[in-house]
């Protein structure tokens, strides 16, 4: 039985659209990666900037997103994001060079940047305010599934085919299924604004103007970006935390980030259920503030099981906080900057993700594993819980769960049962 929120026809073939595109592009990111390698003569340092690449050109476009979201049809744009994705992918099936294929993972998370800010805005022009926060919901924990299955599956894929020709082929798939959707979606909203040169850099400082200008939204990102910027440290030293740490084999890293991927997907779910119960401002900033705590805990441990344990509740805290995040933004950014708020709150992940990566390559051989975590562990807390009493931080915290208004006449009308 589908979930209630897709009883809004044009709603549902956007999830669809973007369930499929994003199963494939995560099955095919990992493949990609273990195919790098691979053809690199199994060089670490090639994964490292493939990875500085992908999250780069993401970055780019995530700006780049956010301010043609605003300026044109942006069901006009998702196809295009689709369409142009697809001779890139096309490309590998000739290829054999390592370079190419670092250029190519660059340009399709390019595209997958304008991609996601005009998708999440779009979501806001089809479902009705009294319904966004169940779809935010769902997306949450859509994304939380598909993070816990798509690198199974891209390296079970890659290693039983021993090459990347069949994930290749799926992911083309996915597009074409995507841009079958998307295009039979009726959304035929024309820009509101008025013709003239377009500065995608005057585009991006309105929208940090605007973001400065409202303390609720400055919290939101800031501390957001300083989340993101601690779990940066995390992501490329889990691996070495587990093996090395807790002496377990990599097996047991795939098991613990399942773990993560089902708390995010009970987290993406109970984040709608408390949206409806408590103010929104209220579930982002303790969710906010429980993160660096859960990050405490768990490197208190050295048990295993009680380690993936923590890491499902950790899951579970953090899809509560990105959900909510989502709805924040859904029920008080102005439909005129909401495309370019959500790509910069996309933006308060992947940026400081790459500083951090960065300073990782930089120390990793000077100091170890646990000695960095444990050292970012309290960075984390001495940047995030002091705020509870910045002003700041008190307005996101005091703000009730009242929408702005939007143009009705976009929105879905729900199919009966």
């Amino acid at each position: 039985m589908l979930p209630y929120i897709l009883r809004y026809p044009n709603f549902k073939k956007l999830y669809f659209a973007g369930f499929t595109s994003e199963l494939g592009s995560f099955i095919t990111e990992t493949a990609l990666m273990l195919a790098i390698f691979d053809i690199g003569g199994k060089d670490k340092s090639l994964l490292g900037l493939a990875r500085a690449i992908f999250l780069i050109f993401l970055t780019i476009g995530n700006l780049l997103g956010g301010s043609l979201g605003e300026k044109y049809n942006k069901k006009n744009i998702l196809l295009f994001s689709n369409y142009m994705r697809i001779p890139f992918v096309i490309s590998l099936f000739f290829a054999n060079s390592a370079s190419w294929f670092i250029f190519v993972d660059g340009m399709i998370a390019f595209f997958t940047g304008i991609y996601n800010p005009t998708r999440q805005s779009l979501t806001n022009d089809l479902v009705p305010g009294e319904d966004i926060s169940k779809a935010n919901g769902l997306f949450g924990s859509t994304f939380a599934i598909l993070h816990m299955i798509g690198p199974f599956l891209g390296a079970f894929l890659y290693t039983q085919f021993r090459g990347v020709s069949e994930v290749l082929s799926f992911d083309l798939f996915t597009y074409f299924v995507g841009i079958f959707l998307i295009g039979s979606i009726k959304y035929n909203k024309v820009s509101d604004n008025k013709p003239g040169k377009y500065s995608v850099i005057n585009d991006v400082g309105d929208a940090l103007k605007f973001v400065f200008k409202r303390k609720d939204l400055f919290a939101l990102i800031t501390t957001a970006s300083s989340a993101g910027f601690c779990i940066g440290f995390l992501i490329p030293l889990l691996l070495p935390y587990f093996t090395e740490v807790l002496g377990v084999d990599k097996r047991a890293y795939g098991i613990a980030f399942s773990c993560f991927g089902l708390g995010g997907l009970i987290g993406g779910w109970l984040g709608g259920k408390l949206s409806e119960r408590f103010y929104i401002g209220r579930i982002v900033v303790t969710s906010l503030m429980l993160e660096p705590i859960m990050m405490i805990l768990w490197l208190q441990t050295k048990n295993f099981y009680l380690s993936c344990f923590l890491f499902f509740l950790w899951g579970v805290v953090v899809l509560v906080s990105m959900t909510n995040q989502l709805n924040y933004i859904s029920h008080k950014v102005e439909s005129e900057y909401m495309t370019r708020v959500f790509s910069l709150l996309d933006l308060t992940f992947v940026a400081p993700n790459i500083i951090s990566g960065i300073i990782v390559s930089l120390i990793g051989k000077q100091f170890t594993t646990l000695e960095i975590l444990e050292s970012v562990s309290i960075l984390f807390v001495i940047m995030i819980i002091p705020r509870i009493f910045f002003k700041d931080m008190r307005t996101l915290l005091s703000m009730d769960n009242e929408r702005v208004e939007r143009d009705k006449t976009l929105q879905d009308e729900m199919e009966t049962p």
